[in-house]
């Protein structure tokens, strides 16, 4: 009887035991299975916290550009994580101190903005272990370059009733760059070229006052584009080593063909740079504005800075002789002007603002090609030269004009005295850039794919950063054109 008892004693020992065991073991179960459910929750919400505090983060680089970044994050970033998402009983508030942040690293160029928020997330069976709620955190950061940009715009008279629009155009590009990190310069380009806004030393530039310089009325003037050129490239120059932006880069609008050549004539302006051009030819029947000639007039040794003309410096197109060659007008002719029969041996720009820049350029190279064959042998000099200097003849000037432009883009995309290569971009607009001109009938569109280095052209250099030609067709294709540039200039940003 004892030894029974003994037993059941045991026995009701051992179902106790077990019975503890399993309240234990359930009860840790409970507790795993919560910190599964709940941690899982906590998960789901951190997956989306970050994407929402990535996003605002990207939109917060982008709106550095305009606009009020710190706002755009705090919109993307609600957008993507409401208040009370998935239960959460808080979340950080946009305008908390520490969501938004943003720093410039002079030093490698660029902008960070970091967005940083966290959320809490109440649990479930985690309350069993004295847990109440689990907090999650997420950091995201994006960078910026920031830009040192030449806009180098063509006021030529050709542009005529179409400057509103490409005055707008122009106006909303400067405002897509951050007043504060960015710097711009402005550049005009007609008779002369001149620097209206110059390349700022520091950080940032006065928005409102370029804005403000690009003007209602139409300057006027005719196509100096090796000048304005050389300009632009010149004042990105002027930003002193190790403070220059990453992203460095050349603008150049226009509607038309470079057609000036500055250099010294002695025989008017001993010492003194000036601009020897010639009109557009020859002569396109569908031209609508009257910008193309059968017999072109030889004008010029303008200021090249000014625009001013010297005093009689003309030599009517229509006063020439015709020389009885194709295709029948007197673009051909071996007429120069008395006060500059021949062009200089060498190209010269005056005026510039940096340190260690190149001021002489040959006429015309071998190293660069139009089309696959040789400049020098595409665009050559031709005549009987006198102390090494060629006749200042029309097809002699519209060669030359169109090289040094070409010449001088090369020596600006290779220019390794910055922090880091220039990239250039160009704006053609209207039938001008697509008409066959010149002395050897090429479109514009050609010349300026060529200078942006764009891939499209066969005479791409691969050695060297690429940029892009883009065509407005019309007045009302400008802003689209601008546009579509910003966008590209803001990926190359990221």
């Amino acid at each position: 009887m004892t030894r029974h008892r003994s037993i059941l004693a045991r026995a009701n020992d051992e179902r106790g035991f077990t019975l503890f065991y399993m309240a234990v073991f359930l009860t840790l179960l409970c507790i795993f299975v919560g910190l599964a459910v709940d941690t899982g929750r906590a998960y789901v919400v951190q997956a989306q916290l970050s994407k929402a505090v990535d996003g605002a983060a990207l939109g917060a680089a982008r709106a550095l550009n305009s606009g009020n970044p710190q706002t755009e994050a705090g919109t993307i970033y609600r957008a993507n994580f409401p208040t009370s998402w998935m239960g959460t009983t808080s979340s950080t508030n946009p305008g908390d101190t520490g969501f938004y942040s943003m720093q410039t690293v002079t030093a490698t160029g660029v902008n960070v903005v970091t967005v940083t928020a966290s959320a809490v997330v109440p649990t479930t069976f985690m309350k069993l272990a004295g847990f109440n709620d689990l907090t999650v955190h997420a950091t995201g950061e994006a960078t910026r370059r920031m830009v040192d940009l030449s806009l180098i715009m063509d006021v030529s008279s050709s542009i005529g009733w179409k400057w509103p629009y490409v005055q707008q155009a122009a106006q909303a590009f400067v405002d897509s760059f951050s007043g504060t990190t960015d710097r711009v310069s402005l550049i005009f380009f007609g008779n002369g070229a001149r620097v209206i806004d110059a390349m700022p030393s520091g950080r940032g530039f006065d928005k409102a006052r370029v804005m403000a310089d690009i003007p209602g009325t139409l300057p006027g003037g005719s196509t100096a584009m090796v000048q304005g050129l050389y300009r632009g490239w010149d004042e990105l120059r002027t930003v002193p080593a190790g403070q220059q932006s990453s992203l460095r880069v050349i603008v150049l609008f226009t509607d038309g063909c470079s057609n000036s050549v500055p250099g010294i004539y002695p025989e008017s302006a001993p010492g003194v740079a000036r601009g020897l051009r010639t009109w557009d030819f020859p002569d396109n029947g569908a031209d609508p504005d009257g910008q193309t000639h059968a017999d072109p007039q030889i004008d010029g040794l303008y200021d090249t800075v000014t625009g001013t003309a010297a005093p009689g410096a003309s030599l009517p197109g229509a006063s020439q002789t015709a020389c009885g060659c194709s295709p029948g007008g007197k673009w051909c002719c071996n007429n120069v002007m008395p006060q500059a029969p021949w062009l200089p041996t060498q190209a010269y720009i005056s005026n510039s603002r940096s340190t260690g820049i190149l001021t002489n350029f040959p006429l015309l190279t071998a190293s660069l090609n139009v089309n696959g064959v040789a400049q020098s042998t595409r665009r050559p000099m031709t005549g009987t030269p006198s102390g090494g200097r060629y006749p200042a003849k029309v097809t002699n000037i519209n060669n030359a004009a169109r090289n040094l432009v070409e010449i001088i883009a090369n020596e600006a995309r290779a220019d390794s005295s910055g922090d880091y290569p220039i990239r250039i971009y160009t704006i053609g607009m209207g039938e001008l850039v697509t008409y066959l001109l010149g002395s050897i009938q090429e479109p514009g569109s050609q010349i300026l794919q060529r200078i942006a280095n764009d891939p499209a052209s066969p005479d791409f250099n691969s050695a060297q950063l690429e940029g892009r030609y883009y065509f407005a067709a019309t007045a009302d294709d400008v802003g689209p054109a601008f546009q579509a540039l910003q966008a590209q200039i803001i990926r190359l940003t990221k």
